[in-house]
């Protein structure tokens, strides 16, 4: 009983036990952004009206960031390609970065980390993938002085 005393109103295990206790209640482990960044992206592809049971998505830590940070990248798998969604999604993909890194930004959770970057892979394999060519980029040309067409 004496012990569990000495334990209860000692000055030095109180100053100890302060001193760990914020340590750990502050510290967030690499699931917990991994988490936290998933979470972020799939609710940015939600809004855009992405179904999630078409897509698959996942965090990983990537490499150190330039200010020497822990950085995450964040990957996007097309699972169902839908003829309507998918192109939309494919080409607003720095778009949808822009709108992460915001996030990110504003988050105070966050403030200790990067974002490396969204990877998306759409696959031959992708159910309802399409097999040729939709559309060919128009050819450029610049001549110096030019003025733009209107049309």
């Amino acid at each position: 009983m004496k012990s569990l005393i000495n334990r209860v109103f000692s000055k030095r295990q109180a100053q100890q036990t302060s001193r760990a206790s914020p340590a750990m209640s502050s510290e967030l482990n690499t699931g917990d952004i991994e988490n936290y960044y998933l979470r972020i992206i799939l609710e940015c592809l939600r809004r855009m009206l992405v179904p999630i049971n078409s897509i698959e998505a996942d965090v990983s830590r990537a490499r150190s960031g330039a200010s020497g940070l822990p950085a995450f990248a964040g990957y996007v798998r097309i699972l169902k390609w839908d003829p309507v969604v998918m192109p939309v999604l494919l080409q607003n993909m720095p778009v949808i970065d822009a709108r992460i890194r915001k996030l990110v930004n504003a988050s105070l959770i966050l403030e200790h980390t990067e974002f490396a970057g969204l990877w998306f892979q759409a696959s031959s394999s992708s159910e309802g993938s399409p097999t040729a060519l939709l559309g060919m980029p128009m050819e450029m040309i610049h001549q110096p002085g030019a003025r733009p067409a209107v049309g």
